[in-house]
């Protein structure tokens, strides 16, 4: 899967940041689609839709996996890179419950940030 693909995925999962998804420089780059990602479900963690959050976590997941190698390089150093931000605006428990539903390689690389 490559920038332009991720980007189709994203604005396909989620209609509510399509718009902002599919407009130029944003559907080009691998990075500012992720980032638009991150702060969707930045919001989403403000707003306590926890469901929500795993969607995103669970999109996140399989563009990961699918992706080619700048599309994971742009999950890692946008998406997972902004947990810190995300934990800063929720309770240690949500937080928490947010981490329990992480999918396996999201949270993986989010513990290897971590540890780096």
């Amino acid at each position: 899967m490559n920038q332009y693909e991720a980007a189709a995925e994203i604005a396909d999962e989620i209609p509510s940041i399509q718009k902002e998804i599919v407009k130029a420089p944003v559907f080009g780059s691998a990075y500012l689609c992720i980032k638009v990602l991150a702060n969707y479900t930045l919001k989403m963690i403000q707003d306590h839709e926890i469901k929500e959050v795993q969607h995103t976590m669970f999109l996140a997941e399989k563009i990961y996996n699918k992706g080619n190698q700048l599309v994971k390089t742009a999950i890692e150093n946008v998406f997972i890179y902004s947990f810190s931000a995300m934990k800063m605006v929720c309770s240690r428990q949500e937080w928490q419950e947010i981490q329990s539903r992480m999918p396996v390689n999201i949270f993986s690389a989010y513990i290897q940030q971590l540890h780096a």
